[in-house]
């Protein structure tokens, strides 16, 4: 191991150092699931269909093709060596699981939505120094709430419509998943 001890809740704590470390950029691509609609932090790290993405003023900015297929983010692209740390980490902790996409929120209470652009199953974990916030997901008519703080957990976004309850502290969560190439 290279990033990680083999501890998890020491490499919670790590992966919590390394993501606070990271700067993230406000987005304005996901205010519609934010309850006030501002300054959400969520970013996107790995790679994407998209050749290009436009800022505020409508103007195009041009994106790095990845090797693998698709194009890298501009997390991606600004922060190569977290590829390795995502990778790692949930390499040690989820079996057999590849991955091209990391959604990276912080402090998000994401509002009900359903994934659009995931393909099959998701890993999400929450980090920090929070209270509350659990995941909630509508399965059959049903509510499910999952503690994520410090724990991975798998399920279908594309498929559940799925939100997070209120919390107090600093909460970042990681979602791990794919995209189409």
């Amino acid at each position: 191991m290279i990033y990680f001890t083999g501890d998890f809740d020491t490499d919670c704590m790590l992966m919590y150092q390394y993501i606070d470390e990271m700067p993230l950029f406000k987005t304005r691509n996901r205010e519609k699931y934010s309850k006030d609609g501002k300054g959400i932090l969520s970013n996107v790290y790995g790679t994407t269909q998209f050749g290009y993405t436009t800022n505020a003023y409508k103007q195009k900015a041009w994106r790095e093709k990845a090797p693998e297929g698709g194009y890298y983010t501009k997390l991606r692209s600004l922060y190569p060596e977290y590829e390795l740390i995502f990778k790692e980490f949930v390499g040690e902790y989820v079996d057999n699981f590849d991955f091209n996409q990391v959604v990276i929120n912080k402090n998000f209470e994401i509002q009900k939505h359903v994934d659009a652009q995931n393909v099959g199953v998701s890993y999400i974990i929450g980090l920090g120094d929070y209270t509350g916030g659990k995941l909630c997901i509508e399965r059959n008519n049903e509510l499910e709430k999952h503690n994520i703080h410090h724990k991975f957990y798998t399920f279908n976004g594309s498929k559940h419509p799925h939100y997070v309850e209120p919390f107090e502290g600093t909460r970042y969560t990681l979602v791990f998943y794919n995209i189409k190439k």
